[in-house]
């Protein structure tokens, strides 16, 4: 806001120039003949610094408390700083004030540490300097004085500070009753599990917070995954861990602090038996960006000193059970994550069909479950693990030319059926496209249909009969040959 129109906002004006007869009310003394207002602030109550005395630009102070209004003039070049603030000392003797202090020129110091001193509203006009400070006692008040000039090439500054003598008022706020007599609420989150990432589902043993919805996830049936165990001279001591990956990064309401997330976290794993080894807390852990880098985590938007880190262990019969706890946020937004590695034995004898077997199979069953033709979570894009699985597909439908097949794909249970319906005939439309693609087969040969969840051959109640019924069958067509 221009210095003119805050004025006149202010003291309620209008045009451009402003006298200040306005303020004659608001106080003590009118403005100086051609002086304009520029700015003025208004403090309730506040303790102010009188400068009472100067040596060797070092000033002495009193400090009095009180109201106080800052006033900030303008005036014209044709003003001498001493004589504008002599005109105000003339004033206050003749009510009766005591001159605490007062100096012009050099005797006030260095120009530059008198205005830092003083702070006026405008710190412009530094030069040939002229202070005053006083004490005036009214009838009902007492007032202390502070009355700065200073000029510059383009004309001159005054700043009037007035301090009315009050006690510090104690008695502004009224308390709420009814709030210091009730009971502390915990605050209520709304369920926000609607906006799971499609396919995503809590760990079985841990579940979610209040609130919290499922915004990103993997699942691997075995896999290897980094954790860190350390932290030295920024560096991570990383730790390779084994076994069926559950990951999963949780979007939180931003209502939770992130140390309660973490003791939540830390209650919960403890009750089912889990040890807390190592864990850190804040710069402690090291950059959020470089934890992303380094263990490739779920989340990672948040500021280094807010995160909690923690990993915990369950020793069990069938194996170990390791549990990574990683919670960061900032002012408006709030994560956690927690990657649960189960270690089991590694199935090695799935990946790869031999020729000799899928011949069998189609002989005698008429179908065969492509073991080991792997897909990304969610997706139908085949894993490198899959390349053996199809040369082996190719170089058998190449030496049986005139056999038509369809290329069933199958899901788990788990989702919706129409999406599940969807992501099983994508599957197979994937197989069908890379071996009449990349291997040459005829695509008169092969025909891909999606069938779901509803021709499973396992129980989808538990997880190892799920992972049997997610597969993609090669089915020999009788009606084609």
């Amino acid at each position: 806001m221009k210095p003119q129109t805050l004025a006149c906002t202010l003291a309620l004006c209008s045009g451009l120039g402003l006298s200040g007869l306005a303020l004659a009310n608001d106080l003590p003394f009118q403005p100086l003949p051609e002086g304009k207002l520029y700015k003025q602030e208004d403090r309730h109550y506040t303790p102010f610094d009188l400068v009472i005395g100067v040596d060797k630009n070092t000033y002495q102070t009193q400090t009095v408390a009180g109201q106080l209004k800052r006033v900030n003039y303008k005036l014209p070049s044709s003003y001498l700083p001493s004589h504008a603030v002599n005109n105000y000392k003339a004033q206050i003797e003749k009510l009766g004030g005591t001159i605490l202090f007062e100096c012009q020129e050099q005797a006030c110091g260095d120009d530059l540490k008198l205005s830092k001193q003083i702070a006026p509203l405008s710190d412009i006009p530094k030069k040939t300097p002229a202070l005053l400070t006083a004490k005036l006692p009214l009838a009902k008040k007492q007032l202390y004085l502070s009355v700065y000039g200073a000029n510059w090439h383009k004309g001159a500054g005054l700043q009037l500070d007035i301090v009315e003598v009050i006690d510090e008022p104690l008695d502004l706020l009224a308390t709420n009753q009814a709030y210091l007599t009730s009971e502390v609420t915990q605050t209520e989150f709304k369920d926000r599990g609607n906006k799971d990432t499609q396919g995503s589902k809590d760990h079985p043993m841990i579940a979610r917070l209040p609130g919290a919805f499922i915004q990103k996830y993997q699942q691997q049936g075995y896999a290897q995954t980094l954790v860190f165990d350390g932290v030295e001279q920024g560096q991570h001591k990383l730790k390779t861990l084994e076994g069926k990956v559950t990951d999963i990064g949780y979007k939180l309401p931003r209502g939770y602090s992130e140390y309660e997330v973490d003791a939540n976290y830390k209650a919960a794993l403890e009750k089912l038996g889990f040890v807390r080894g190592y864990n850190c807390q804040g710069l402690a852990c090291g950059k959020t960006d470089l934890i992303k880098r380094r263990i490739n985590t779920l989340i990672h938007i948040g500021f280094d000193e807010n995160q909690y880190y923690s990993l915990y262990r369950l020793d069990r019969p069938e194996g170990a059970v390791h549990a990574m706890v990683f919670i960061t946020g900032f002012g408006s937004g709030l994560w956690s994550e927690i990657k649960v590695v189960e270690e089991t034995k590694l199935v090695d004898d799935r990946v790869v069909i031999d020729l000799e077997g899928l011949k069998d199979k189609i002989a005698q069953q008429g179908h065969v479950a492509l073991d080991g033709l792997l897909f990304k979570f969610d997706s139908d894009q085949m894993l490198p693990e899959a390349e053996e699985v199809i040369t082996t597909l190719a170089t058998y439908l190449k030496s049986h030319p005139k056999q038509r097949f369809y290329v069933v794909g199958h899901t788990d249970d788990q989702g919706k059926q129409g999406y599940n319906k969807g992501l099983s005939e994508q599957r197979a439309k994937a197989v069908v496209a890379t071996l009449t693609q990349s291997q040459g087969i005829d695509k008169a040969q092969l025909s891909p249909m999606g069938v779901g969840e509803y021709v499973p051959v396992a129980n989808n109640l538990n997880e190892a009969g799920r992972k049997r019924n997610r597969r993609v069958e090669l089915v020999l067509r009788s009606d084609l040959q």
